[in-house]
């Protein structure tokens, strides 16, 4: 089964939080390969713009290194996990990249 991850970066690092000059790198996984790769810039950075682009973008887990507690309750409220910086220590996933 598929599963779309997507990891919001600012200049190689972990995003903190959505700005302006965030990148959504979209990875599409199956049986844990990665078989489809998107990065998109925000046009906007509205949480109501972020959350409605990452549910149709059928996103299901979004990696960051912080987001604002109104975007994370939005997102969680339609189905989308949000992992932030510390809570990556055990992340088999994310552990693959390497942020400074």
């Amino acid at each position: 089964m598929a599963e779309i991850i997507a990891i919001l970066t600012q200049k190689g690092n972990l995003s903190r939080d959505i700005q302006g000059n965030t990148t959504v790198n979209i990875f599409e996984l199956e049986n844990d390969k990665v078989k489809g790769v998107e990065s998109l810039k925000l046009d906007n950075t509205e949480n109501n713009y972020f959350s409605l682009l990452m549910a149709l973008k059928r996103v299901s887990i979004i990696y960051t290194d912080s987001i604002n507690n109104d975007l994370k309750n939005l997102l969680s409220k339609i189905g989308i996990k949000t992992k932030c910086r510390d809570e990556l220590n055990d992340d088999k996933f994310i552990n693959q990249f390497i942020f400074g």
